[in-house]
């Protein structure tokens, strides 16, 4: 029988509510970013770590991690150059999606239960 999942109900609040938000962030940058800046790498590696996430696998984890961090480097590393209201919106929601991975209950529940 294949376990496959694209969405575990069964995760923490934090995880399940980073998972959500890794997809959506993935569609969103896909239609908005599109072939420009970061390409179809960023969307792919929300997406993969979402993916991840929900069947409970490490490269998940650090996957959707490694997502939601890249874009908050780029627009802090930029911030000499003025940020405007969508690199705001950007640090702001990608934080969340940061603040709910490294969450201690998601981290222990990481270490406990992901193979």
């Amino acid at each position: 029988m294949n376990n496959v999942k694209l969405f575990n109900r069964s995760l923490p609040q934090m995880l399940n509510t980073a998972q959500l938000l890794l997809y959506l962030n993935g569609v969103l940058d896909l239609v908005f970013i599109g072939g420009t800046g970061y390409g179809l790498i960023l969307p792919i590696a929300e997406a993969l770590g979402a993916f991840g996430l929900a069947n409970e696998k490490k490269w998940g984890y650090w996957v959707a991690l490694v997502g939601a961090s890249l874009p908050v480097l780029f627009f802090l590393t930029q911030m000499s150059s003025g940020v405007y209201f969508s690199g705001l919106i950007t640090i702001l929601i990608r934080g969340m999606i940061i603040v709910f991975l490294l969450h201690p209950q998601s981290r222990d529940y990481q270490k406990l239960y992901f193979a």
